[in-house]
This record gives C-alpha cells, sequence and structure tokens, in this order.
C-alpha cells in the first residue's frame, strides 16, 4: 500500500504565520480547540432554554436554537469541519484521528472550567490516560516526520 502523499503547499509565498497556521499539526490542535468550543457553546445553549416548557420542540432540543450560544456553537462546529477537511488531505486518516482524540481531554476539562460540571476521580484517570496514550503517539509521529 503507497503512503498518501501531501499535497504541494500552497502558502509557499504566504507569511510565515499563515505558513505556520496552516501546517496540518497546528490545525489539528486548532480544530479540537474549535470542537471543544463548539459542544460548551452548545450546552451553554441547552442550558439557556431548559426552562422553556416542555413541548415538543423543547423536548427534541429544537428550543437550543432559539440561544445565541448555540449558533455559536454551530459556527464553532463548521470552522472545526472545514479544519478537519483540511487536514485530511495530508495526514494519514489514523494518526489525525487518534491526534484528534484530544478533545476527549479538552471538553471535560472545558466543561469543568466553564460550565463548572464536575469531574470525578475515575474521569480524572481516563484523562490522564488519553493524555499518556497522546504523548506516545505523538513523539512516534515527530520520528516519523523527522525521517521525511
Amino acid at each position: 500500500m503507497t503512503a498518501i502523499a501531501p499535497p504541494p503547499p500552497a502558502t509557499s509565498g504566504a507569511p510565515l504565520l499563515v505558513r505556520w497556521f496552516l501546517n496540518p499539526y497546528v490545525q489539528i490542535g486548532f480544530g479540537a480547540m474549535t470542537v471543544t468550543a463548539s459542544e460548551i457553546l452548545m450546552k451553554a445553549g441547552a442550558n439557556a432554554t431548559a426552562s422553556r416548557p416542555a413541548v415538543l420542540a423543547g423536548w427534541l432540543g429544537i428550543a437550543a436554537l432559539m440561544s445565541l450560544w448555540t449558533w455559536a456553537g454551530i459556527a464553532c462546529y463548521i470552522v472545526s469541519f472545514l479544519s478537519w477537511i483540511y487536514v485530511l488531505r495530508s495526514v494519514p486518516l489514523g494518526i489525525a484521528y487518534a491526534l484528534i482524540n484530544v478533545a476527549h481531554v479538552l471538553i471535560p476539562v472545558g466543561s469543568w472550567a466553564f460550565l463548572h460540571e464536575v469531574i470525578n476521580p475515575t474521569r480524572w484517570c481516563g484523562i490522564a490516560l488519553v493524555v499518556c496514550g497522546l504523548s506516545l503517539l505523538v513523539g512516534s509521529v515527530a520520528k516519523v516526520e523527522a525521517k521525511l
């Protein structure tokens, strides 16, 4: 099976900051942060509309569309999606998908920090295991990238 060759950089004449931002691995981090923001904002939108009468629209969650928090979350999700599509052009899916799992750390920590949700000790242990797994993966990806 042949490896997927990355497309030629379309940003070769772009300023350094733009080239750095368009690095696929930076985009994986950016995508993880925007999907985290998306989830936190949509939860805030759901919380903001939770007191609405429990009619069919409220039960289905459609009432959450009345909140600007929800729309901001949807916008962040779209930005995350666009970032993900950009990443998939040049990073093998197995590596990209494994790295984007940093969201499994960012979302609970973000919900704890911004929504004041409780994270029990078992969940903290799970978060620590995800961080350890990501550390191992990042190390092996860095070695492969150095050989290229």
